[in-house]
């Protein structure tokens, strides 16, 4: 059975894009990791100094990852690939860097409120089960992280098997869907605390959640990219 990928397409210019394309795929992966750990910092350890810390160095994979599109873009602007192919990676790149771009939007808004720290643990002191939902968000984080990483090892399987990469894709809207739920039932939690937290912090707190969520919405969105490429190989 003949094995189909992107990589049978085309020649040196378009082996080069394709290394561009993966090469980007990982940079993104760490921007999401980085996140993580920012949420670790800020919900886990209750350390505000070392989340801004990790923030800043997220923001430098960020422009990192930024680059890596302009580069990919460059080369298929340059002819790399027939047009209807074409399109479709240009797409796919859009779709990665939002990933990224998402993860430090979040990352932003988070470290804006360095307040929200005092809230949370004043109110933990009234209701101790604050402190299971500080974990679940950054276990939502973890999630979040392990969503992206299979998203790059889709786009990996675009140059070798796009069976396997569309497989991926489906793994990476299985884990959405989870993350959902996730959000779901933080938001729930939240507003079971409104008697121990401030109305601003609850607000403040439920915009993070649907940010940080907001980013395997963006991967999942790229996911059915990878799907779409699929069906124009195999159709």
């Amino acid at each position: 059975m003949e094995v189909l990928s992107i990589s049978i397409i085309g020649g040196g210019k378009e082996q080069r894009a394709l290394e561009i394309l993966k090469r980007n795929a990982k940079a993104v992966t760490g921007v999401v990791k980085k996140f993580e750990e920012v949420i670790t910092a800020y919900f886990t350890d209750l350390d505000f100094d070392r989340a801004e810390k990790l923030g800043r160095e997220l923001s430098k994979l960020e422009t990192a990852a930024d680059k890596g599109k302009r580069e990919f873009m460059k080369v298929l602007g340059e002819g790399a690939f027939l047009p209807a192919f074409r399109a479709d990676l240009a797409w796919l790149a859009e779709r990665l860097d939002t990933v990224a771009d998402t993860a430090e939007g979040a990352m932003r808004v988070l470290l804006l409120r360095k307040q929200l720290l005092q809230a949370l643990i004043r109110g933990e002191g009234k209701n101790r089960e604050i402190r299971e939902w500080r974990l679940k968000f950054a276990k939502m984080a973890r999630v979040t992280t392990q969503t992206v990483q299979i998203l790059e090892e889709a786009i990996e399987a675009l140059t070798t098997d796009i069976g396997e990469a569309t497989r991926k894709a489906n793994d990476v809207d299985l884990l959405e869907h989870e993350i959902d739920l996730m959000e779901q039932s933080l938001t729930n939690d939240l507003y079971s605390f409104e008697k121990v937290l401030d109305p601003v912090s609850i607000i403040q707190l439920a915009d993070i959640i649907r940010r940080s969520a907001n980013v395997s919405d963006r991967a999942e969105d790229m996911s059915d990219t990878v799907t779409i490429l699929g069906f124009t190989l195999t159709g």
